[in-house]
C-alpha cells in the first residue's frame, strides 16, 4: 500500500529529530494584517511590494526540508527578501550546525551578524529551532524564528531567543512549539486549520504568509 505524501512526511519527522509527550498551549487564532496603503510619494517611486530595506547589518537563515523538493517556498521567499537587501542564505535543514558554528566564533568580534533571523519549513522549522536554541546556548541573540509547518514535537524554545512564530497546521502534520522554563521572549502559535487551500506541501508558498514575514522583518531591521 502507497503511503501517502503527509504520512511519509510525518514519519520523516519522527526519524529525523524527538517526539515526546507535552503540553499543549493554547493556539493563538492567525491574526488578519491588512497591507498598508502606500503613500502617493512611495508609491510613485518604488513599485509595489519591492521597497527596499537598508540591511548593512544581521542575517537571514532560510532552512529548507526533506531532500530540498518540498521546501521551494523558501526559495521564493529568499528572492523576496534579496530584492529588498535583506542578506539571505538558503540551505537545507541538515546544514544548519556548520552555519551555526560559524556564527558562533564571529559574533564575539562582529556584532554586525546581528539580528539573527531563522526561517524553515517542516524538518526545516525544526531545525530552526534548534539552531536558535543552539546559537542563544552558545552566546548569539536571536532576534526571530518563524516555522512553517514543523513535523515532530519535543522542541522547547529557551532563553536567549527573543520571538517565535509558528504558523501551523493542527489538522495535519504541524505542531506546536512550546518554550522552556528559562524563555522571556514571545511565542506565537498561530492555527491555520481553518485555511483549507492551505497544506504542508504548500504552506511555505503563501503569498499571504510570505507578507507577513517581510512586513516583520522590515520592522525588526529598523530597530
Amino acid at each position: 500500500m502507497r503511503r501517502s505524501a503527509f504520512a511519509v512526511l510525518a514519519l520523516a519527522g519522527f526519524v529525523f529529530g524527538p517526539a515526546w509527550a507535552q503540553d499543549v498551549p493554547t493556539p493563538v487564532p492567525r491574526p488578519s494584517i491588512p497591507a498598508p496603503a502606500p503613500s502617493k510619494a512611495a508609491a510613485s517611486t518604488q513599485p509595489t511590494g519591492t521597497e527596499r530595506i537598508d540591511a548593512g547589518h544581521g542575517r537571514v537563515f532560510l532552512l529548507r526540508g526533506l531532500v530540498n523538493v518540498f521546501s521551494l517556498g523558501m526559495d521564493t521567499l529568499a528572492r523576496k527578501l534579496r530584492a529588498r537587501d535583506i542578506p539571505v542564505r538558503v540551505t537545507n535543514f541538515s546544514n544548519w550546525r556548520g552555519f551555526a558554528a560559524v556564527l558562533v566564533d564571529l559574533y564575539p568580534s562582529d556584532k554586525t551578524i546581528a539580528p539573527v533571523v531563522i526561517i524553515g519549513h517542516s524538518l526545516g522549522a525544526d531545525s530552526a529551532i534548534d539552531m536558535a536554541n543552539y546559537l542563544a546556548g552558545n552566546g548569539v541573540p536571536v532576534r526571530l524564528v518563524v516555522a512553517f509547518d514543523g513535523v515532530h514535537g519535543g522542541h522547547k524554545v529557551v532563553g536567549g531567543v527573543e520571538e517565535v512564530i509558528n504558523y501551523y497546521k493542527a489538522d495535519g502534520v504541524g505542531k506546536f512549539v512550546e518554550a522552556s522554563k528559562g524563555f522571556t521572549g514571545t511565542l506565537t502559535n498561530i492555527d491555520l486549520s481553518d485555511h483549507k487551500e492551505i497544506d504542508h506541501l504548500n504552506i511555505d508558498k503563501s503569498t499571504e504568509l510570505h507578507a507577513e514575514v517581510i512586513a516583520k522583518l522590515k520592522e525588526i531591521f529598523a530597530e
